[in-house]
């Protein structure tokens, strides 16, 4: 009877995702008719197609300049700037012959969020049809549709990091330390600055691990399960490798020899960054003499206006506080210094994501964000409703700009 039971949510679960994946690809859909920015097209801005192909090759450079791309300059020799994971993921479709495997692969990893997202929901029990919604709302209702649409080499990064962030964080639900750790690396190797959620990951792994064994203490954790640590590590080498023989340093991944940088008085990351940046998380678009607004083209805009669930995690703290619910204040105090720590490391660089709409940086703090707000959703669905219009502001905003910003 139980396992009948299991089998039908089991079923359910399965449909739900189908609809799910069916809703974010129909948002995709419409953008996609205005702006041709088909899974199937090839892409001008394709660094990790030409990183992987050169590798291939047998050459760590891509051979010659590239002018359009925004190349790092070593040794007279033209590298991509970037952290390497995605080529990883590109290289076996190389292998095969599909040399514009990218967008398709975008296309895949941002249904996957989304999967991992729902996962992340039904694993504290929340009902299908609040789960499709909250997915919703951190997926197509937030900047990450920006970044999601297709997979030029700025986006496609962004948008691996946020799935195998969330990856990281459900196999931490679930006590899966190598997986998660492993994810996490993944993560790291598409956006350095997603190693600020390692204390949070460690923390929900040491509450699933307790939950089992109670009676272990974190020395026992380690001598049972060191070697779930493997994974991480080989991941977490080949960067180093990758690094040292490209720049001779093991952390420089090539960011810091971009031209822009390089010719920087300050360089890429420098303290005095942050209060011109910081206004950049809250400005507001300016309203010209007939009244329409302007939304600003470079470096970011209010993050509350573009990424809603920003205020639903707000809301619902303050909700459980007035209310005197109990919550994990440990985590949440954690989820608030991740979140806080990353969007200060953003605004102390040089730039605050070039030409976009939205605030694209600012997406890679949404999958700690959506966490802190999963683990606060009462089990009632009460205050379930004061997010619907939060989803459709967000949802017409993002939909909208993006599609100006690629057709423009």
């Amino acid at each position: 009877m139980n396992t009948k039971r299991t089998l039908k949510n089991a079923d359910t679960d399965y449909i739900s995702i189908l609809l799910l994946c069916l809703c974010v690809t129909a948002v995709f859909f419409v953008a996609w008719t205005f702006t041709g920015q088909w899974p199937w097209k090839s892409q001008a801005y394709n660094s990790y197609i030409l990183q992987a192909q050169s590798w291939l090759e047998g050459r760590l450079d891509l051979g010659r300049d590239y002018p359009y791309l925004e190349l790092a300059i070593f040794n007279n020799k033209y590298y991509v700037s970037f952290p390497p994971f995605p080529s990883y993921v590109m290289l076996p479709f190389l292998l095969i012959g599909w040399n514009s495997c990218d967008s398709m692969i975008a296309f895949a990893v941002s249904l996957l969020g989304a999967v991992y997202a729902f996962k992340i929901l039904k694993h504290f029990d929340i009902e299908s049809k609040t789960a499709i919604f909250f997915t919703l709302l951190l997926t197509v209702g937030s900047n990450w549709l920006m970044t999601a649409q297709n997979a030029w080499v700025w986006f496609i990064a962004q948008n691996m990091a946020f799935t195998l962030s969330l990856m990281a964080i459900y196999y931490a639900l679930k006590n899966k330390i190598g997986l998660s750790l492993a994810f996490w690396a993944c993560a790291v190797g598409c956006r350095p600055f997603q190693i600020l959620y390692l204390p949070a990951l460690l923390y929900l792994i040491y509450n699933a691990h307790k939950a089992v064994n109670p009676e272990d203490k974190i020395i026992d954790i380690i001598k049972k399960r060191y070697l779930a640590l493997i994974p991480m590590a080989v991941i977490a080498l080949s960067y180093m490798i990758l690094n040292f023989a490209r720049f001779g340093n093991i952390t420089e991944f090539g960011h810091n020899y971009l031209p822009e940088h390089t010719n920087s008085e300050l360089g890429q990351f420098n303290l005095s960054y942050i209060k011109e940046n910081i206004g950049s998380l809250f400005k507001l678009p300016s309203v010209n003499s007939s009244g329409i607004w302007e939304y600003p083209q470079f470096n970011g805009m209010c993050i509350f206006l573009v990424s809603p669930i920003f205020i639903s995690y707000l809301v619902y703290i303050a909700r459980s506080i007035i209310k005197h619910e109990k919550f994990d204040m440990k985590f949440m105090i954690l989820v608030l210094a991740i979140a806080i720590i990353e969007l200060l490391s953003i605004t102390a660089h040089n730039t605050m994501g070039g030409a976009h709409f939205g605030n694209r940086y600012t997406n890679d703090v949404l999958p700690i964000i959506f966490i802190g707000t999963v683990m606060l959703l009462p089990k009632d669905n009460d205050w379930e409703s004061f997010n619907y219009p939060l989803f459709f502001i967000g949802l017409a905003i993002n939909l909208v700009g993006s599609i100006m910003f690629f057709v423009q």
